[in-house]
């Protein structure tokens, strides 16, 4: 394969959030790519924003790198590449003898670019930047517009502005079929419960606050915690 792409990181863990197969926590491969063309107030990677120092791999080897039938194509931005991304899932659609069902893929991406490439094992999940990320404006609503059913628009909300933008999004574009998924900015406390060591936590505060409100309003989309964070608050590494 003479296409290539450039690769932060390639690792294994969980799906954190819904994924358009089976879940928040179904084991994955994941693909981190480099390069992004937004800068969101939210982004928790930011190192995988600029492109360099560049790592580029053909697919070939990307694909050696993969041991899970669930892959999850993240970033940066994956869709930058778009023609690269899409031959890599139509390899791993095709299956293997070890696989012969093939790969499930879930492509992460940011909002401002069309999904084009629609195929049964393939499920994108597609960030809609609210007020607080200052990206807003950056939004491509074909987006949005182009998706299944079986795919998944996210917003990522931080306070009550994002909350009110989001359900007014959810009823002014009732065409829009993808599910819809409220994930509550997440920030990281240092506490100390014990013998004085000092521990990364999640502060639920806002998050269980979005969930009240949530059941209360009645909303239409479901409410997602970022399970990655809980297990691994604060991590610089890859997870």
């Amino acid at each position: 394969m003479n296409e290539k792409l450039n690769v932060q990181a390639i690792f294994d863990s969980i799906d954190g959030e819904e994924n358009g197969f089976h879940g928040a926590g179904e084991l994955t491969a994941f693909i981190r790519l480099k390069g992004c063309q937004l800068n969101c107030k939210w982004c928790d990677t930011q190192y995988a924003q600029e492109s360099k120092p560049e790592n580029w791999m053909t697919i070939d080897e990307v694909i050696e790198q993969i041991h899970f039938p669930k892959v999850t194509i993240t970033g940066g931005e994956p869709l930058l590449k778009k023609e690269a991304v899409e031959k890599l899932c139509d390899i791993l659609a095709a299956g293997s003898p070890d696989l012969p069902l093939g790969h499930s893929v879930s492509i992460e991406t940011n909002g401002t670019i069309q999904p084009t490439h629609f195929r049964d094992t393939i499920r994108y999940i597609v960030d809609y930047k609210l007020p607080s990320s200052g990206m807003m404006d950056r939004m491509n609503l074909l987006a949005f517009s182009s998706l299944r059913v079986c795919d998944v628009i996210k917003f990522v909300i931080s306070d009550m502005e994002d909350y009110n933008y989001a359900k007014m999004l959810i009823s002014e574009y009732p065409n829009w079929q993808a599910r819809k998924v409220f994930s509550p900015a997440m920030e990281i406390k240092q506490v100390t419960p014990i013998f004085d060591k000092v521990y990364n936590a999640v502060d639920i505060t806002w998050p269980r606050q979005l969930a009240e409100m949530m059941i209360q309003d009645k909303v239409d989309a479901q409410f997602s915690l970022q399970i990655h964070k809980i297990l691994w608050p604060g991590s610089k590494e890859e997870r």
